[in-house]
Parts: C-alpha cells; structure tokens; sequence
C-alpha cells in the first residue's frame, strides 16, 4: 500500500465527524451496554492472542473497579476471594490488550502515513477530544483512584487516541487501525476497566457528567462526575475540590481562600465563598492599590497566629480574581506581583509579560 501524504478534501470533510462522534462516547453518561462492552472485551484479548475471559465482574465506579482489581492482583488478598476464583483469574495482562496492541497498531499506522497526515488529523480529532475527556475527566477521575491506575484499561475516556484510529481505520481503510477495534466497542459501551489472565472488571459509565462553558469540569450544587455506587468527583471550574465545599458552602472558612496550601484550591475557594467575604472575614487592610488590576492591590491581614500577613489581589489575564500571600517586607503592589514571577520591582514589565 502507497502511503498516505495527503488528505482529500472528502477525506478532510469528516474530521469533524469523528470529533463530535467521539466526544459524545467520552462524555456519554448512564447505564452502558453490557452485551457490547463483553464483546469488544473478547475481541480485544483476541487482538492480543489471549484467550476470552471466563470470568465478568461489573462495578459502579473506577474507584469501585479499582478496589477489585488490588484484591484480584494481590496474592495475600487471594483467600478472602475464594482461592478457586483465584486460581481462575490469574496476573493481570493490562500491558497485552492496551500497551502491546496499541504500540503495534501505532507503529503499522505511521508506515502507511506521512507526518502531515498524522499531524492533521491528531489536532483535529485526537488531541481535541482528548483536552476535553482526557485533561477534563479522565485526569481528575485518575488522581482520586489509587495505584491501579496503571493497570486499567480507560473504556470511554480513551476516547482521544481511540477516535485517532477509528478515523484512519473507517476514511483511510488502513487495515492495521482495525486491531483496536475491540478496546473501540468497550468505550462505547463501558467505562474503565481492568483485564486480567481469565477475568475481567467493567465499570459503568458516570450517571452525571457536569462542565462549565470553558468545557472544564465544574458543579456548583453536588459532584461534577457522579456514579450509579455513590462516588464522584467535585470539580470548580476545573480545579478538583473537597465534596463539602460544594455540599457545604455555609461552613467553609473564609481563611481557608487565603491559606490552603494549593493555590488552585484556594482560588476556588474564594470564589465559592466570595472574594468580598474572605476579605472582610479576615479584616483585610489596603496598603497601596495600582491602577493597573493586573498589577493588583497590595492588602494585610492579621490571621490567627500570623498578624500583618500581606496578600496580593490581582486580575489575571482570563478577568478571574486571585489574592495570593507574598512576604511581609512587600511595600507595594508593583513590588508583590514581580516576587510572584521571581523578579525585583526593577526587572517587572508587565507590559511584555506572556
């Protein structure tokens, strides 16, 4: 087969297509289709040349998949499974179905495809679909799950690189793309989930998925990504946050907007409670305000144990509001905001700043 050095515009015209197709698996939500999903599981172990699962566990959640997949995998774990169950299940062969038979399959694909190609339809249909289901949901749902992480297969979420291959597999008729054909069905039909030697664990699919306008992850009134067992994820405009600010506002501290210790925590934070109540809340003095808000106002506060702490309130480049601690010997705003970049008043222009 000729490779493949330029798209047609027919070629080009469906994009678009499998942009949308493949963000609407990603972000899908409710019940999943188990008879699919079980299919596409036997297909992919074939693809890898292992033999089908005998053994089908579905769980609520990635957290609940998670927890079944440590007891299946540690030995010391076995006898409260049952050592028959055991016996059955065997090592985990995540690496055969996902590392091996993605590997290939990238490896076969770029011989048929010029780098152009391959460009072209990653930023069209990969790395879009990816920013929005992979940094926006899978990353968020990966940082709260554990240690099996790695050993999971990502169903839905895989959604990026799947739509990638499905493009070349259905424009480009390139033959090779059809291997992941299997890892494709479970993604429609299923969320995370974990293979082993003679077993499987499935996981449903959110039963509620919520974003801002920016597409970020973001619920003001329960979690942002919700499962049919009970567990989520609350997020604030993208930042992943504790469930009882959001299910408990009345109760959040004030002090914590100025003093959580991560930053994007704390700016979420304020904005949950209100940037003019964390202030008077913590009697907040202004010592010299710039005209520019992006230079910003230099305040103090005395805090429980720490009187006279200084912060910075500045606008930043997206009109959102952050008070950031700076040192107590800051005199003025100009001063504060060019010690948050590591420079002197002296070396900061703003008006160069990228």
């Amino acid at each position: 087969m000729s490779r493949i050095e330029q798209l047609s515009q027919e070629q080009v015209a469906r994009l678009a297509e499998f942009r949308e197709r493949w963000l609407r698996i990603g972000l899908a939500t409710g019940p999943g289709d188990r008879a699919a999903a079980i299919a596409g599981v036997n297909e992919a172990y074939a693809a890898a040349g292992l033999k089908s699962p005998k053994i089908v566990i579905w769980l609520g959640s990635p957290l609940a998949g998670a927890i079944g997949a440590a007891m299946l995998a540690r030995p010391q774990v076995g006898a409260q499974v049952g050592a028959q169950v055991r016996d059955q299940v065997g090592d985990q062969v995540g690496a055969q179905v996902r590392d091996q038979v993605g590997a290939q399959v990238w490896a076969q694909v770029w011989a048929q495809v010029g780098a152009q190609v391959g460009a072209q339809v990653w930023a069209q249909v990969g790395a879009q679909v990816r920013d929005q289901v992979g940094a926006q949901v899978r990353d968020h749902v990966r940082d709260q799950v554990g240690a099996q992480v790695g050993r999971a297969c990502y169903g839905q979420q895989d959604a990026g690189w799947l739509g990638f291959y499905d493009y070349f597999s259905e424009v480009c008729k390139l033959n090779a793309a059809n291997r992941l054909s299997g890892m494709a069905a479970v993604a429609q039909a299923a969320g995370w989930w974990w293979p082993f030697a003679n077993a499987v664990i499935l996981t449903e699919r959110p039963t509620r998925l919520s974003r801002d306008a920016a597409n970020r992850l973001h619920c003001e009134t329960g979690a942002a990504i919700e499962y049919s067992d009970g567990w989520g994820v609350y997020a604030w405009h993208g930042t992943r946050v504790p469930a009882e600010w959001i299910t408990n506002k009345a109760a959040l501290d004030p002090k914590i907007a100025l003093t959580h210790e991560n930053i994007e925590q704390r700016r979420a934070a304020a904005e949950i409670v209100g940037w003019a109540r964390v202030l008077e809340a913590v009697g907040a003095r202004s010592l010299q305000k710039s005209r520019d808000p992006e230079i910003g106002e230099l305040l103090e506060a005395d805090l429980p144990g720490a009187p006279g702490s200084r912060f910075l309130r500045v606008r930043c480049g997206t009109k959102r509001e952050f008070v950031l601690p700076v040192p107590r010997e800051m005199k003025t705003a100009r001063e504060a905001n060019a010690w948050t970049w590591g420079l002197s008043a002296r070396e900061y222009r703003p008006e160069i700043r990228t």
